[in-house]
C-alpha cells in the first residue's frame, strides 16, 4: 500500500547514531535476507493468517459484524446500522463530504457490507511487511507491521486490497528506541531460519500473541487513537469507468452509552486535493496550503528517494483519492500548469523557484511538484520515472506493489511478487535502517 513519509526513517538513523556514542557496539550484524525479514508472501506462511482470524482478534471473535459495519461505512445513512459512521455523515454544498471536501457515497463497495459478506475463501493473504524502519524517534513505538490481503473477485480486473497498519507500542518508552530490541532482533533473526514452519510459527506469535514483553501486533488499539495505526483500502471496479480509490480508516472505541469497537472512515494521509496547487484559487484554504508547500520544499528537495518527504496538515486532506470531481487527488502538476497563465500562477512559480534556491536544489517548480505526488499513496503506486537531481521514482506494478496475479517460486514454494520499487529502492533502505539499528543499540 502506500509509502509511509521518511522524515521517521531519517531521524530514526540520526537518533541511532546519538545512541551508539553512549553504547558499546554489539556484533555480528546479522545477515538480512529481505524475503524472510522485510517482505513475507510465501503462501505456505501466509496460510496461518486468514483474514477472517484477524477480523475475529480485532472484534472480539465477532469478525463478521465488524466487517459489516466497516464496508457499511461507504452507504448512505441509515444503512445497516443508523448509528455508525456512514459516507454521507457530513456534507458541504448540499453532497456528502469529509473534511471539507467532497467524496462519493455510496461507492461500489458499499453493498457488501449486507449482500455477500465475507466468507473465509474470499479474502486472500498477500503479505506480511516489516516497518520497523518507521519506528518513532522518541522510542515512543517501535515501528509499523502490516497484513495485506485481496478480495477474490469473479471479474479478473477488479480490485479490493486492505492493509491493516499496525503501529506497535513500545513497552518501555523511557528506554527510548534501545526498548524496541527485541522486535529489531526478531526481524533479523528470521532471516537465519530456512525451516518455513518455524518462520510461520514465529510470525503467528509476533502478530497474535506477541513476543515477550510486547504487545500482540494485531490489535484493535494499534489501529487508531493516537497509534498512528491505520486500515487503508485500495479500490478498483471494472467497467464502471472509476479510476483507483484509495480510503484510509481508524478504530475507535465509543461510549454512547453503551462503549463498542467501530471503523470510521478518515482523511488519506499526505493526500490534498490536487486543485489547491492551483494558484488562481485565492479562497483561504487554498492561501493556506500554498504557503504550507513552499516550507514543505527543502524536506522535498532531499537527493535521495528515500528520504525526501512531505507531511501536509490535516485541514487540506481528502478522504477519497478519486472524488469524482475537481478534489482529485493527482496529478498536482496539472492543476499548477493550467494557472501559469495567470499572474497567480507565475507568483507562485517564482516562490517556489526562490525557496528551491535557498534550499541549494537544482529542481525545477514541476519536479518539486512531481516529488510531492510521488509522496501521496496513490504516487507511490502510479509515479516512477524522474524527478530531477538525477533522483527517479521507482516502478510499481502500474497500480500496486503486490498483486494475487503475480505469483513466482520462492525459497518455501509459490509466494507473491513484490514490486521493483519494493525489491531494488526501498526494502534494501529499510535493510540499511535495520542493520545499523543492531549494530549500534544493545
Amino acid at each position: 500500500m502506500s509509502r509511509l513519509t521518511n522524515v521517521v526513517a531519517i531521524a530514526l538513523l540520526v537518533t541511532v547514531s546519538s545512541v551508539a556514542a553512549r553504547r558499546r557496539a554489539v556484533s555480528p550484524t546479522p545477515s538480512l535476507d529481505p524475503r524472510r525479514s522485510f517482505a513475507v508472501t510465501d503462501q505456505v506462511i501466509l496460510d496461518g493468517f486468514p483474514f477472517e482470524r484477524v477480523m475475529n482478534a480485532l472484534a472480539g471473535g465477532n469478525g463478521l459484524a465488524f466487517y459489516q459495519q466497516w464496508l457499511d461505512t461507504q452507504n448512505p445513512k441509515p444503512g445497516l446500522d443508523p448509528a455508525a459512521p456512514h459516507c454521507d455523515d457530513f456534507t458541504t454544498g448540499g453532497k456528502p463530504s469529509y473534511n471539507g471536501f467532497t467524496r462519493r457515497c455510496p461507492t461500489p463497495e458499499g453493498p457488501l457490507a449486507h449482500t455477500n459478506p465475507f466468507t473465509p475463501a474470499q479474502y486472500i493473504p498477500l503479505a506480511l511487511i516489516n516497518r520497523f524502519d518507521l519506528a518513532a524517534p522518541d522510542g515512543s513505538n517501535c515501528g509499523q507491521y502490516r497484513l495485506i490481503y485481496a478480495r477474490r473477485s469473479p471479474i479478473g480486473g477488479d480490485r479490493l486490497h486492505i492493509s491493516f497498519e499496525a503501529m506497535l507500542p513500545n513497552p518501555t518508552p523511557a528506554a527510548g528506541l534501545a526498548g524496541c530490541r527485541g522486535i529489531a532482533q526478531f526481524w533479523a533473526e528470521l532471516s537465519g531460519v530456512d525451516a518455513a514452519a518455524e518462520r510461520r510459527a514465529r510470525l503467528e506469535q509476533f502478530f497474535f500473541a506477541g513476543l515477550p514483553g510486547f504487545a500482540p501486533v494485531v490489535a484493535h488499539e494499534h489501529l487508531g487513537g493516537t497509534s498512528g495505526g491505520s486500515i487503508r483500502s485500495f479500490h478498483h471496479t471494472s467497467g464502471s469507468g472509476l479510476i483507483a480509490r484509495m480510503y484510509q480508516f481508524r478504530l475507535a472505541q465509543r461510549c454512547d452509552p453503551g462503549c463498542r469497537l467501530l471503523v470510521e472512515p478518515d482523511a488519506l494521509q499526505n493526500v490534498p486535493a490536487g486543485n489547491l496547487f492551483d494558484a488562481t484559487r485565492v479562497d483561504p484554504l487554498a492561501v493556506r496550503f500554498r504557503d504550507e508547500f513552499i516550507r514543505q520544499i527543502p524536506n522535498l528537495a532531499i537527493r535521495d528517494v528515500n528520504r525526501y518527504f512531505m507531511n501536509i496538515p490535516r485541514e487540506f486532506l481528502i478522504a477519497e483519492s478519486d472524488p469524482g470531481a475537481e478534489d482529485v487527488s493527482i496529478p498536482f502538476t496539472a492543476a499548477f500548469h493550467n494557472s501559469l497563465t495567470e499572474p497567480e500562477g507565475q507568483a507562485f512559480q517564482q516562490r517556489i523557484e526562490a525557496e528551491l534556491g535557498h534550499a541549494g536544489s537544482t529542481l525545477t517548480p514541476t519536479e518539486v511538484i512531481r516529488r510531492a505526488e510521488s509522496q501521496t499513496c496513490v504516487g507511490c503506486h502510479v509515479v516512477s520515472g524522474p524527478v530531477g537531481e538525477g533522483v527517479a521514482a521507482p516502478p510499481s506494478f502500474g497500480f500496486e506493489h503486490l498483486s494475487e496475479d503475480r505469483v513466482e517460486e520462492g525459497q518455501a514454494g509459490t509466494r507473491f511478487a513484490i514490486s521493483p520499487a519494493m525489491r531494488d529502492v526501498f526494502i534494501p533502505h529499510r535493510m540499511q535502517i535495520l542493520r545499523k539499528f543492531l549494530a549500534s543499540v544493545q
